[in-house]
């Protein structure tokens, strides 16, 4: 059923204490905030989705198209179905098999922090984390 207005600010209260809570334990840990709610669900036994990284790539390949067809050796003017997409996916995962992954979580974490407005402290938190995670790999 529908849940009453002390119900809902009961949990909007809570969830105010939540999103701190979090907010602390990116800033002190340096983590993404996805990588925060992942950990915390996973030591509380709660399912964690996961990332899927074909998703991903599907944004990466729309950035880079022209790459990733080069890379498969394919014609730049070729009709992308999900078969030649797939054929490039597979070349980037040999291209890079140590790293494959974490190029695209940071390509989505970049395409992320870019979208909607984020505090100054946020975005400095955030550009700090990225430029880490780009030296060292």
């Amino acid at each position: 059923g529908r849940r009453s207005e002390d119900a809902n600010a009961a949990m909007e209260k809570q969830f105010d204490l939540i999103d701190c809570a979090i907010n602390e334990l990116v800033v002190s840990t340096s983590m993404p905030t996805q990588q925060v709610l992942n950990l915390f669900l996973k030591s509380r036994g709660r399912v964690n989705n996961g990332t899927n990284h074909w998703n991903i790539y599907g944004q990466y390949f729309k950035a880079h198209r022209l790459r990733e067809l080069q890379r498969a050796g394919k014609d730049a003017n070729i009709i992308i179905t999900s078969t030649i997409q797939g054929e490039c996916y597979r070349s980037f995962q040999d291209a890079y098999p140590e790293d494959w992954q974490d190029i695209l979580d940071t390509f989505d974490e970049t395409r992320i922090a870019s979208g909607p407005p984020l505090t100054v402290a946020q975005r400095s938190q955030e550009f700090t984390r990225l430029t880490k995670k780009v030296t060292s790999m």
